[in-house]
């Protein structure tokens, strides 16, 4: 059974949570920003989405609405859908790296910002990593099967779904480089397999994906107000951010077309303005406190008895990130026996510690201003704040506790007005934009009997700034209309959405101040999807490819093909083979040369396979050309490295076309000192002899060499590779290895050396596959087990399997269960 400390963690904190097929699975238990706002909120789970723009709530609903507004049918509309729309909304980060959350570290105590909740609303910015997680989780909650792959130093997304062909395969996307690689049919992308047999996609080679998961959503988005709350959103900021890290200039910043922008451009973040002023006029304005009062008046907050602490509490809690805060008060003090001061608790009560104290100076009716956010310098590698830190910034919850004290009369001290205000911080492409002409407004959310919600648009379209449309809501869900004016996106600029906690009038939902007519057109159609990203080393699109004659013209001249050579590995032609071989031998530019490789293989398979294996031999260079690479003095390593990447290249081509014979000389790659550990030819080429080897007695041992560390510390990647490749070859000695990978706590590696011992008939493993058909905080567990109990091939494992089909919500582990109990079965 796992012993693993983060699985037993996480199966404490989903303990509550039962599997079923209409299951959340893209939302586990709440972390942040925390459940209470007060003790009877007017409005709860609140949203506003508008149909000509994605909801971005939560990762499902908004790959829905990516789908829908891009009109996807098929899986690879819909993966190139949910790919387009997460990098619409996303931008590379600058200096000060990742979005960093010090104070709000994730399940696994890291401050790295990667769930998708967080980053499509709150930042809208990352590394390759963190872009390529979002496309993950959204597929994910679409139901599909989805992982990080990193490779190299750099990361992808690799989305697995069906092809127009009937067959389901690996897809990698570059998400935040704007690259993918496309198949000669250009009707579906290439496979992680094919990155390098069909093309040479660089950052070395990706072949499969094997970095798991990270947690679910644990933040939710949906908001919450008190009477006379009021939420203003801006489609633009007021200078205060809590991370600016944004990309500007040339380069990544680039990336994404500007026109996928629209208006909104340059990116930058935006912020949010959350007012809170209780109305003491009114006697349920202790509704919106934290805490019931003590020692309070309530209608002027001011001691009810003397020579005793009075106080009032009250929790803020947003879902975007907190970068100001300040409170106001009209306060009335008679001598300077009379205290009054501002308590902070970041932790729900559990502590407090003051942040203000009124001066002794500040006598009689006053109107103050109270500064109560420190802030800290936010960047990834920057440095924690100090322990003692008490701000709300970087938080997403906090208390104030406001503390009286007189020894005189009661009323010689007391507070008039109280008036909250936090600024917060968030990604102004996740809020719900206007387009020219019919918008319609989607309004869920849960409103108290007697309380009404009030939705403020203002925007600037060609009929006038500054347009409004107003609407009151008593009732949800609520759908209305707002006719913006314009003929294209950017003539519709959205400046602020504002939502205010107010009281119903009895009148139900209605608009109280309607926009004017306006001219527009609407076109909702988007640009082909093609045009918004790019494709790795240069591949052209199949409108991009020159005629046959010309490319065949240009064999004749090799510096005139090497221009036209990424458009000749398309074409495939056989009159251009030779012009391929000579690139593949002379060639000193990696790029080129590998894909001269490919070329020779796509062009004439028959022809390529003795050239290859003769350039595969030619370790030392007598016949081929090897770049140097970075070793500057040309001491012979940097051409062993190049060997090295043009050998597992050439693996991939071999093991997609199984060319036996060209095994030894790939075990003589992975063998070679320059195939080192954490890198791309050496994840590849354990994967290639795996797929070639099966049966091989010399693949099986040098596999069982890198599960054993017999060569050097393998990274824990390469281990993945092996120990699939263990499987695929058939190597019950490499049990052993196996069983004490299946207790190492990386659970890509768990997960497919599980994979591997079913292979191999390991029996023993039945138990925890059957306590992994439980795991409800991650479908791999599932899926694999599922797997992993249709190869041990025991009808023992039936029931276990049935129970967790009846309350499975993933549809590929569905798929991965049925076919297990109809194995078993037989």
């Amino acid at each position: 059974m796992e012993t693993d400390p983060f699985y037993q963690r996480l199966k404490e904190i989903w303990s509550k949570v039962d599997m079923e097929r209409d299951l959340e699975y893209w939302r586990a238990p709440e972390r942040t920003p925390g459940k209470v706002l007060c003790e009877v909120p007017a409005v709860n789970d609140f949203w506003v989405s508008c149909d000509r723009w994605p909801d971005g709530s939560d990762p499902r609903r908004f790959g829905l609405d990516a789908l829908r507004l891009s009109n996807a049918k098929t899986d690879h509309e819909k993966a190139l859908a949910v790919y387009r729309w997460v990098r619409r909304w996303m931008i590379f980060n600058n200096k000060k790296g990742c979005p960093t959350e010090r104070l709000n570290p994730d399940v696994t105590g890291r401050p790295w910002v990667n769930q998708a909740d967080k980053l499509l609303n709150g930042y809208g910015v990352h590394w390759c990593g963190g872009q390529a997680r979002v496309v993950e989780q959204v597929w994910r909650a679409l139901g599909y099967r989805a992982e990080k792959v990193v490779r190299g130093g750099h990361t992808i997304v690799g989305m697995h779904y069906q092809d127009y062909d009937g067959i389901s395969r690996w897809h990698g996307l570059d998400v935040s480089h704007s690259a993918v690689g496309w198949h000669s049919s250009y009707k579906r992308l290439l496979s992680l397999d094919e990155l390098s047999s069909q093309w040479y996609a660089f950052y070395y080679q990706y072949g499969l994906p094997g970095n798991g998961h990270l947690y679910f959503n644990d933040h939710p988005m949906e908001l919450s107000f008190r009477r006379g709350e009021t939420l203003e959103r801006l489609w633009g900021n007021v200078g205060k951010p809590y991370q600016d890290n944004v990309a500007q200039g040339k380069g990544m910043a680039e990336k994404v077309p500007a026109f996928e922008r629209g208006p909104y451009f340059p990116f930058t973040y935006g912020n949010g303005i959350w007012r809170y002023k209780p109305d003491f006029s009114r006697p349920d304005w202790e509704k919106g406190l934290a805490a019931p009062l003590v020692n309070m008046v309530s209608e002027k907050l001011q001691p009810a008895k003397v020579s005793a602490p009075a106080t009032a509490v009250w929790c803020f809690r947003t879902p975007y990130i907190i970068s100001d805060a300040e409170v106001r008060l009209k306060i009335f003090r008679k001598t300077t026996r009379e205290k009054i001061s501002i308590s902070l608790s970041p932790d729900n009560g559990k502590t407090w510690k003051k942040v203000w104290a009124c001066p002794d100076h500040v006598l009689g009716e006053q109107d103050i201003v109270v500064p109560i956010c420190d802030k800290f310098e936010v960047a990834e590698k920057g440095a924690r704040p100090p322990g003692d830190f008490n701000s709300p910034f970087g938080r997403y919850a906090y208390q104030l506790k406001l503390e009286l004290f007189t020894s005189g009369q009661p009323g010689d001290c007391r507070v008039e007005a109280i008036d909250f205000e936090n600024t917060v911080q968030l990604n102004l492409y996740s809020l719900p934009q206007l387009h020219p002409g019919k918008n319609k407004i989607l309004v869920r959310g849960s409103i108290e009997p007697g309380e009404a919600v009030q939705i403020s648009y203002v925007w600037d379209d060609p009929t006038g700034k500054d347009r409004r449309n107003v609407t009151h809501v008593e009732k949800s869900p609520y759908t209305y209309e707002i006719v913006a004016g314009g003929i294209k996106w950017e003539d519709c600029i959205c400046k602020s959405i504002t939502i205010e906690a107010v009281a119903a009038t009895g009148q139900g939902n209605h608009t109280i101040v309607k926009e004017k007519l306006s001219r527009y057109i609407v076109d909702k159609k988007l640009p082909p999807v093609e045009q918004t990203m790019g494709r790795w080393n240069g591949q052209p699109l199949k409108k991009n490819l020159p005629k046959l004659t010309d490319v065949r013209a240009a064999t004749r001249d090799i510096k005139r093909f090497k221009r036209m050579m990424r458009a000749a590995v398309m074409i495939a032609d056989p009159q251009t083979f030779d012009a391929f071989k000579e690139l593949s031998y002379k060639e000193s530019s990696p790029n080129n040369k590998l894909l001269a490789f490919v070329g020779m293989y796509r062009s004439n398979p028959e022809k390529a396979r003795s050239v290859l294996l003769d350039i595969l031999s030619d370790r030392n260079g007598s016949r081929v050309v090897w770049s140097k690479g970075k070793d500057k003095k040309d001491l012979g390593w940097g051409r062993e490295q190049s060997w090295c990447v043009g050998g597992t290249v050439i693996g991939y081509i071999v093991a997609e076309a199984q060319w036996k014979e060209f095994l030894p000389g790939l075990l003589n790659v992975l063998a070679s000192k320059q195939c080192l550990p954490g890198w791309g030819p050496r994840y590849g080429t354990v994967r290639v002899i795996g797929r070639l080897g099966v049966g091989n007695k010399e693949a099986a041992e040098a596999i069982r060499g890198v599960l054993e560390h017999k060569y050097r510390k393998e990274h824990g990647d390469t281990l993945i590779a092996a120990a699939l490749a263990a499987g695929q070859i058939g190597d019950p000695a490499a049990i052993p290895a196996l069983k004490k990978h299946l207790e190492r706590d990386y659970w890509p590696l768990k997960h497919n050396t599980a994979l591997a011992l079913s292979q191999l008939g390991d029996k023993s493993i039945r138990p925890r596959m059957q306590e992994w058909l439980t795991v409800v905080f991650d479908e791999n567990f599932r899926g694999y087990a599922a797997e992993a109990l249709k190869n041990i091939g025991d009808p023992g494992s039936i029931n276990s399997l049935e129970k967790a089909l009846a309350v499975e919500p993933f549809p590929w582990v569905r798929l991965k269960m049925e076919a297990a109990v109809n194995a078993l079965r037989k």
